[in-house]
């Protein structure tokens, strides 16, 4: 019979030894960054939204600004 060494599979055991450290350690890191999908949504849905709104409103406030900007323009140069 041959002998076969183990030395394939040790190694696959410390390398999958060492992802899981390293995955242990990572763990708080990933969930502070971006771990929505992991635990749950930390952001509330409502601050989000008002947020939103309030951007568009003043999108559309200085949108109608440079339109009376060049309307008024325009009357300038008639």
């Amino acid at each position: 019979m041959i002998r076969k060494t183990g030395s394939g599979a040790i190694g696959m055991l410390l390398a999958m030894l060492i992802i899981a450290l390293l995955f242990i350690l990572m763990m708080p890191t990933l969930k502070d960054v971006g771990g929505a999908g992991l635990s749950g949504s930390s952001l509330k849905k409502e601050s989000v939204e008002e947020h939103v709104n309030k951007q568009v409103e003043e999108i559309e406030r200085m949108r109608q600004q440079t339109i009376n900007i060049n309307q008024n323009i325009k009357q300038e140069y008639e």
